[in-house]
């Protein structure tokens, strides 16, 4: 009768099965070092995806997305009230105000948005913004750990060049951290000044920190090869979200591989997300590195000082096998 009873739940149980929960999770790649160190986050990330690509019907979403826009707007628009009008100070020149409620619904305006649209950066720094507050904790303790990082904060510098400082770039020797830089956004079209502004973050000294953190992005995608693809950006998430405990970057993988075409998804699920995690954790804390100074620096000797280790499955969108990658 025990038997009879356990086979039957275990029927029940099979019909709920998915191809990317836990139990399927394809082994690491030979090639990194283990990544055992991270078997309940990665099946966490899985199984999540998928059940809320279960959960999100396209009808739903478009219908939730337009009224997530519709709220997002009345924070976010130049024809928002002013915030002296809802009864709070602005903090610093680019602070908008909100209510813990508000920020929910910017929040989830936004992750819904950036899943319609995971190129268009403007809702993940919203996302950024809107869920970071409580979650500065570690990126100070690291800023002030380091000499360097004292340094950044007394300092506040700013990623900005002139056309005369952009060019210079260029004519570093190949192989530098300037010229790899400069050589990576000209190929993938990215301009350094498209990085939006901090506005919902509560505290001055905090959001100087996204806005560090936000601006030194590109770095690591050229720190970490990686291009613009949707599972090349994935992955700098991922690493992202390890170095720093910022959640934007766990939201977005939980949600962005559902835009993923199969081939792709497992890609991420295989090689990246064991990769992202794991060099994520092991890498000298980035946020404190001041990359102004570093343009003249051999790029792998840069990653070698920085813990880096580049993916050996990685495939650029620049490469025919990955034309796909970016979704239109």
């Amino acid at each position: 009768m025990h038997n009879e009873a356990s086979n039957h739940v275990r029927g029940k149980l099979e019909r709920f099965r998915h191809p990317f929960f836990p139990d399927n999770l394809p082994s690491p790649s030979p090639n990194l070092p283990s990544c055992q160190q991270e078997p309940f986050v990665m099946s966490l990330i899985r199984a999540a995806s998928a059940l809320a690509r279960r959960a999100m019907p396209s009808a739903a979403l478009a219908g939730a997305s337009y009224l997530a826009l519709k709220s997002l707007a009345s924070f976010t628009s130049p024809d928002a009230k002013p915030d002296s009008d809802r009864g709070m100070q602005s903090l610093y020149a680019t602070h908008k105000p909100t209510t813990p409620m508000q920020k929910l619904t910017i929040a989830v305006g936004s992750a819904l948005m950036g899943f319609g649209d995971p190129t268009d950066g403007t809702h993940i720094a919203a996302l950024g913004d809107a869920t970071a507050n409580p979650f500065f904790g570690k990126m100070r303790s690291q800023m002030l750990a380091d000499p360097v990082g004292r340094r950044i904060l007394k300092e506040r510098p700013e990623i900005s060049f002139t056309p005369d400082e952009w060019d210079a770039l260029k004519h570093l020797p190949e192989g530098t951290f300037g010229h790899t830089y400069y050589s990576q956004m000209r190929r993938n079209g990215i301009s350094w000044a498209t990085r939006p502004p901090v506005r919902f973050v509560d505290d001055e000294e905090n959001a100087y920190l996204l806005l560090r953190y936000r601006q030194c992005h590109d770095f690591y995608h050229t720190l970490l090869d990686m291009d613009i693809s949707v599972v090349e950006e994935l992955a700098i998430k991922v690493f992202e979200w390890r170095q720093t405990g910022l959640p934007v970057g766990l939201i977005a993988s939980l949600f962005g591989p559902l835009r993923l075409p199969p081939d792709e998804k497992e890609r991420f699920f295989k090689h990246y997300l064991p990769w992202a995690l794991q060099c994520g954790s092991e890498a000298k804390p980035l946020i404190g590195v001041y990359w102004e100074e570093m343009w003249h620096r051999d790029i792998d000797e840069l990653r070698k000082d920085m813990g880096i280790w580049l993916l050996p499955e990685r495939n650029s969108v620049t490469h025919a096998a990955n034309s796909t990658a970016i979704l239109d």
